[in-house]
């Protein structure tokens, strides 16, 4: 079963697309307008993933939603065993997420209907990829839980491929590139693994543990990391190329990379544009709380929630901001950016969708 490709022309995964870049295929321009807010639950810390019109998002007292992207109405609700803090992925007439107490399960995106369930051994936490296999021609789930290994599960059958066991925890959603599956560990390091059999192609030291994914671009990998920095890394030459960073608080959030820039978000506060090539900063934009919101990068804007309950569009160039909207309580959750609109959750339990004009 090959992936949709209209499918992938939406939201179906955590940063929009398998390489985890965090860059929008749509460009919305600002001012949003609100366009519906819809209540599903206790805390949402995951970011929505959208497919044919529906938006599918879990909370963290375990309810999983289908909402239908023009109105907000909730569509099905399926009730898992434990929080859900990690992003679905949804393909094939298939919605896959892993919850806390350390199931991943597939339910039928139209019905909530339960297909399948996956064990491991620790809980949940990280968002899911798919991987599509030229080998066998089959789509594959990856998933990294607190029982330190990374999981390739079918995403038809629900059975393993293989899984690969790292140090520590995988606690961010691993990235797929050019045939290769890279991520980072709570053990501090960076794996490529081959996608159709697991196996470590290269790992290097990243020097701090690393909750969130990673971007790899050129044989470069761009990393922010519980270490107060953002970094990149040269996976060939198993070196560190350049460091970001002005303060010391961590980054949780999810970096943001185009051809020239990486656009990263922190706990003090601040959303940095940094040269690629140089890992200068370029400008930083300020807000009145800490981020854990990834950044997602929308033609000429960057769109980011932060704890101070507002969500931003700034100017990818200049820094400045363009506009934003106070839902008045802290954001965790990430933009996820299809059909004309900005779906974003809240830990008001609560997701908002915004609209723009779609240039």
């Amino acid at each position: 079963m090959l992936l949709n490709t209209t499918v992938l022309a939406e939201w179906p995964l955590f940063r929009g697309s398998a390489d985890m870049s965090g860059i929008a295929k749509e460009e919305l321009t600002a001012p949003l307008q609100l366009d519906w807010v819809t209540e599903v639950g206790r805390s949402v810390m995951a970011t929505p993933v959208v497919s044919d019109n529906r938006i599918f998002i879990g909370a963290e007292d375990g309810r999983f939603s289908c909402l239908d992207l023009n109105s907000g109405k909730v569509l099905w609700d399926y009730k898992a065993g434990d929080i859900i803090e990690g992003s679905a992925c949804v393909s094939g007439g298939a919605v896959v997420f892993g919850s806390g107490d350390g199931i991943l399960q597939s339910l039928k995106s139209s019905t909530g209907e339960l297909n399948w369930k996956y064990e491991t051994d620790g809980e949940i936490l990280a968002g899911a990829n798919l991987y599509h296999s030229k080998k066998d021609s089959a789509d594959y789930v990856l998933i990294g839980s607190y029982d330190n290994f990374l999981h390739c599960v079918n995403l038809v059958t629900g059975k393993a491929k293989w899984k690969y066991e790292t140090e520590n925890y995988v606690n961010g959603a691993a990235g797929v590139y050019k045939g290769k599956i890279y991520f980072g560990g709570c053990d501090a390091k960076i794996y490529c693994l081959d996608a159709d059999t697991g196996m470590v192609g290269a790992s290097m030291d990243a020097e701090n543990y690393i909750a969130n994914s990673i971007v790899v671009s050129d044989g470069v990998a761009y990393v922010a990391h519980h270490g107060n920095r953002v970094a990149a890394f040269d996976l060939s030459a198993k070196k560190r190329l350049w460091e970001f960073g002005e303060r010391d608080f961590p980054f949780i959030a999810s970096p943001a990379v185009t051809n020239d820039s990486v656009y990263s978000a922190g706990k003090d506060k601040r959303l940095y544009r940094i040269n690629r090539s140089s890992g200068e900063g370029e400008w930083e934009f300020k807000t009145g709380s800490g981020i854990e919101s990834s950044p997602v990068v929308s033609g000429k804007l960057v769109f980011v929630g932060s704890g101070d309950g507002s969500v931003y569009a700034v100017d990818s160039k200049t820094g400045k901001e363009v506009w934003s909207y106070d839902v008045g309580d802290s954001i965790r959750s990430s933009p996820a950016i299809s059909g004309g609109k900005l779906v974003i959750g809240c830990d008001d339990g609560k997701v908002y969708a915004f609209s723009g004009k779609n240039s």
